[in-house]
This record gives structure tokens, C-alpha cells and sequence, in this order.
């Protein structure tokens, strides 16, 4: 059975050279599987595109930057998330970035602000399957302390916990608040299972989100504004750059 699948198993299955296996693996939570696909293979050199015969895998790539392999994966929701990490995990990957963006549940937070996660609770469904003990799943914290407000310019960042649903358009009122009044400080739809799948392999994880909306104060992601777009954008930006400085300190022997 899948899970039961080794290494040696994955690479053959894959096509995937023992030697191109990455040390980091970069997950883009979103539903514009291909256009951030797109966008993020520009990033890298020397891509090699990862598939499977019967394409169970798509929008997923081992890229060259600066000389150290990257995986990079667009997924959208828990399952995604969840097969990604889980196959980069047997491969030996030993860390996992998760971004994106989210939406913030605090009225100090606006669009295109940083959320820095420092745990996520598992309100989606795959984490369960990984660790059916734990409700809240931690960040690496060696690596949360990194993050700092000077790495994202004027962007304010905020470090806290987030909750991780896997029914986007069943967030109402009531739901947001109860997170809320838990304290927690944004809600996505990936980090809560990268967490778990990551700590069952051993990996480290980190999650850096930029901020869509902010649900507290009635916003959704229907709704459209030509500034807090050009927030949208800058936050992203900040975000990827801090991003591949996290991945370059990582090359460097930065653990």
C-alpha cells in the first residue's frame, strides 16, 4: 500500500535521481495550482518536473537556487498538502516551508501583513492521520526566530498560532469568532497538516503567510480593493523573499 512505500520505492516510481533529492521543500497553498506553479519555477534553474505515470502528481518540481535543490509543490487544502509533505518526507527532505496566504482573525492585522506561524490547530482533516494525539502542531521554533520585521521591510509581521480549516466557504461569523476568542490570529488551509505530516518525518517546518483579508471586520476573499491588492502583492513579495534568505542560511549550515 501507499504508505508502506520506501524511498528507493518513490525514487524508482518518480524517475527522480537519488542526487537530485532537495533539502527544502517549498509548499504555495492556493487553488491557481498552475499560475503559481508558473510563477515560482522562475525562480529556479535546472528544473526537473515531477510526475507519475498515471499523473497523481502535478505542479510539483526539484529546482536549482543557488546551488541547493529545492522542491517546490502548489497545493491547495489538506490533501494536497498532506501527500506532498508525506512523499518529501520518505524521500529525506529536511525541511518544509509552508506559504501563501491567509486570512487574519485580529483587527490589528490588514491585508498583506506576515503571519509568522508559531503553531497551527488541526481543524482540517489529514493531520489525524499522522498524529492522532495532538490538536495543535508546533514550528520549528529555531527557525520562527529568524523572522524578523527588517527581513519584510515596512511589512508588519506577526508571529502567532493559527487555526487550519479544510471548508473554506463554511467559515461564517460564528466560526471566525470562536477562533478569535481562542487567540487565534489567522486561519489557512494547509499549515496545520504540513506541521503534523513534517513532524511524523523528522522534518523542520516553518509557515509564512501573507495576509488576503480580514474576515474579523466582515472581509472575504469576494470582495475586491485596488489598495489592499497592491498590499496583497507587496506582502507576497516580502514573503518570498524571506523565504529564499531562510533557504540560503539553510545551504549555509544555518539550522
Amino acid at each position: 500500500m501507499l504508505k508502506e512505500l520506501t524511498k528507493t520505492e518513490w525514487l524508482s516510481l518518480l524517475n527522480i535521481p537519488e542526487n537530485r533529492i532537495p533539502t527544502i521543500l517549498l509548499l504555495r497553498g492556493t487553488r491557481n495550482l498552475k499560475a503559481n506553479y508558473d510563477k515560482y519555477s522562475a525562480l529556479f534553474t535546472d528544473i526537473f518536473e515531477v510526475g507519475s505515470p498515471n499523473g497523481i502528481f502535478e505542479d510539483v518540481l526539484i529546482g536549482s537556487y543557488k546551488n541547493i535543490d529545492v522542491g517546490y509543490a502548489s497545493v491547495y487544502g489538506d490533501a494536497m498538502a498532506s501527500e506532498i509533505t508525506h512523499l518529501f518526507g520518505v524521500l529525506g527532505t529536511s525541511l518544509v516551508i509552508q506559504t501563501g496566504c491567509c486570512g487574519a482573525l485580529t483587527h490589528n492585522i490588514q491585508a498583506g501583513d506576515i503571519v509568522c506561524v508559531t503553531s497551527a490547530s488541526c481543524g482540517e482533516g489529514a493531520a489525524q492521520y499522522y498524529l492522532p494525539d495532538k490538536q495543535e502542531v508546533n514550528a520549528s521554533l529555531e527557525l520562527v526566530e529568524r523572522i524578523h520585521p527588517s527581513r519584510a521591510a515596512s511589512i508588519a509581521t506577526h508571529n502567532g498560532r493559527i487555526w487550519t480549516t479544510s471548508a473554506l466557504l463554511a467559515e461564517g461569523k460564528a466560526e471566525i469568532q470562536d477562533w478569535a476568542d481562542q487567540g487565534y490570529i489567522a486561519v489557512d488551509m494547509e499549515t496545520a497538516t504540513t506541521f503534523a505530516v513534517a513532524e511524523y518525518f523528522g522534518m523542520q517546518r516553518l509557515s509564512l503567510l501573507f495576509v488576503f483579508d480580514n474576515p474579523s471586520q466582515g472581509e472575504h476573499i469576494l470582495l475586491s480593493d485596488a489598495e489592499k491588492q497592491k498590499r496583497r502583492a507587496a506582502g507576497e513579495q516580502a514573503v518570498i523573499d524571506t523565504i529564499f534568505t531562510i533557504i540560503e542560511d539553510y545551504k549555509n549550515g544555518n539550522r
